[in-house]
């Protein structure tokens, strides 16, 4: 971190600005933790595609060892 410190100002700057000023610290935390989670929250939910044939036929077509595996979990 001290190579960061010594060399970046922009770090210095946003250290400085986190830690003088919550309102941007607030902010600063809401982008970089809740945004990045709501964002994949949403796509995993587009992403996501539930299909119950597709589903039921992986089931009937699945080996044994995949059946005995899923038994014991």
């Amino acid at each position: 971190m001290s190579i960061l410190w010594e060399k970046s100002s922009a770090w210095r700057w946003l250290v400085r600005k986190t830690r003088d000023s919550k309102p941007f610290f607030f902010g600063f935390a809401t982008v970089c933790a809740v945004v990045p989670g709501v964002v994949g929250y949403y796509v995993m939910q587009f992403t996501n595609s539930r299909n119950d044939q597709l589903e039921a036929q992986l089931r009937r077509d699945a080996r044994p060892d995949t059946l005995v595996s899923t038994y014991f979990n």
